[in-house]
């Protein structure tokens, strides 16, 4: 058994050192993983962590730079204990990040862009004891801006990204200081088209 993991290693490591990427080549994607979300500004709020899922389409300018546009459903928000009571704020987005991919190293890229976010849905959900409320909120904005940097290995097609959201929009009509924070963790697979 230990002998076909390590013959099974060192494939995918000789795949990874060799693999080059083309100049002109469209690659798509798909990739899930989690999200922890906060709000800046609020000292009192926690991470609300969820669920990331969506597709990415990148396209391989030199062997070093890549440029990709992507979609994923992306579960934000922020959580809260104050005193007895349990606080939640649901904000799901769907972020469509424009990034530049800067081959470093055979397979590891650094990432930066910018990163439009469309509310799909707003929700404040709260407990203190035996009672609970649920709202939908409406003075959550519906485009939210932000600023993807991060980082991704690709292993023999396999791709491992984790990138950190620097929200640069306000996320209530009301309160000019909050803004969302969000790093996210994903896994997917790398098809060449």
């Amino acid at each position: 058994m230990k002998k076909y993991l390590l013959t099974a290693i060192i494939m995918m490591v000789s795949m990874t050192t060799f693999a080059q990427r083309e100049v002109g080549t469209l690659s798509v994607q798909p990739r899930v993983g989690i999200s922890a979300a906060d709000f800046n500004g609020a000292s009192d709020t926690k991470a609300r962590v969820g669920f990331i899922a969506g597709a990415e389409l990148e396209y391989q300018v030199k062997s070093w730079l890549g440029l990709s546009a992507g979609m994923f459903y992306s579960q934000q928000g922020a959580t809260a204990e104050i005193g007895s009571s349990d606080l939640t704020w649901k904000i799901d987005y769907v972020n469509v990040p424009v990034v530049a991919n800067f081959y470093v190293w055979k397979g590891l890229a650094l990432k930066a862009g910018l990163q439009p976010g469309f509310k799909m849905n707003a929700k404040f959900e709260g407990s203190a004891g035996d009672y609970q409320v649920g709202t939908d909120m409406d003075d959550v904005k519906s485009i939210d801006l932000s600023i993807p940097v991060g980082i991704s290995y690709d292993f023999g097609g396999l791709v491992l990204d984790a990138r950190y959201n620097f929200g640069i929009s306000k996320i209530f009509d009301y309160n000019d200081d909050l803004k969302n924070l969000a790093f996210q963790l994903t896994i997917g697979y790398k098809f060449s088209l």
